[in-house]
């Protein structure tokens, strides 16, 4: 009997053993799927993003303009700012319809022209660590629509001559020109074999100059001495100019009218005239153009 009660006692306990053996083995498989899945989570927090790792050289990589024609120049130190060896770190770029170019990421040193059929830049900042694999890790993306280089104005050579007709006769003008303000409009607007292409002067679109009154102040003096009445008397609505633009050169007539009717000669005309300028330059190559908008101080020193 004792023996029956123990051999029923040991199948009891065999039988809640193994009811419970599914269960301990799906709990052993959840602890170590957690454990992996630990490790994993860790190892992917570790990827820090490059605006974690470099947030200065990223607001340095997002302001990063490009001008067709120009060299690409990335001045970002991503480097120095991360963790990242130097020599781990690619930049690719992508012109809208060719493919991708890759090379080592180098700051602050020229890469290959924009052409002007890029009307979008694709870029992206890689990393594929020393460790044989050759894996590439995407750190940074951004796409950049370049813009065309604006035109300058050289003012190096102006000049100002009187042209007023008279001198010793009472008149109420006063005619001079403003000579030799150059527009630098040799920009780059495209490239060819890595050769620049510059604009033309037929590329360019000029506007009518116009005086800038904010900007205007002039005085007629006499034997060193303010001219009161021929002073008061130069408003803006008097001022008048007319432009002409030849081979990248503006000539300026000036006329301040409405003056009190006396002689010039003897007079001087001191001060600082502004003129409005305003030059647009054509990229037809990208269908892109860019304008240059300003308002030139030129010093008046006349003497009749």
């Amino acid at each position: 009997m004792k023996q029956l009660l123990s051999v029923c006692w040991w199948s009891l306990v065999f039988g809640l053993l193994l009811s419970l053996a599914p269960q301990m083995k799906k709990g052993n498989s959840s602890s170590v799927f957690a454990q992996h899945s630990a490790q994993h989570s860790a190892q992917y927090s570790a990827q820090q993003p490059l605006e974690t790792l470099a947030p200065k050289a990223v607001q340095n990589l997002a302001s990063t303009k490009l001008f067709f024609g120009v060299p690409i120049v990335f001045s970002a130190e991503i480097a120095a700012e991360s963790t990242i060896p130097a020599k781990e770190l690619l930049v690719s770029i992508k012109f809208l319809g060719d493919t991708k170019i890759e090379m080592p990421y180098l700051p602050k040193q020229e890469m290959m022209r924009v052409p002007g059929y890029a009307r979008k830049v694709e870029v992206e900042i890689l990393r594929m660590q020393d460790d044989g694999k050759k894996e590439k890790t995407l750190l940074w993306k951004q796409t950049i629509e370049p813009e065309q280089t604006p035109p300058d104005f050289v003012l190096s050579q102006i000049k100002t001559e009187l042209t007023s007709r008279t001198k010793s006769s009472p008149t109420s003008e006063c005619a001079f020109t403003v000579r030799n303000i150059k527009v630098d409009f040799a920009k780059p607007i495209d490239t060819q074999a890595e050769k620049v292409i510059t604009a033309l002067v037929d590329d360019l679109q000029v506007a009518e100059p116009s005086i800038d009154a904010a900007k205007t102040e002039l005085t007629f003096e006499t034997a060193g001495k303010t001219d009161i009445a021929r002073t008061q008397a130069i408003k803006p609505a008097n001022i008048t100019c007319s432009g002409f633009f030849n081979d990248g050169l503006f000539l300026v007539n000036v006329v301040l009218g409405k003056l009190p009717k006396t002689m010039l000669k003897g007079k001087t005309l001191r001060g600082t005239l502004g003129i409005r300028l305003s030059v647009t330059l054509l990229n037809r190559r990208a269908t892109r153009s860019a304008t240059k908008d300003e308002t030139i101080l030129v010093p008046i020193l006349l003497q009749f």
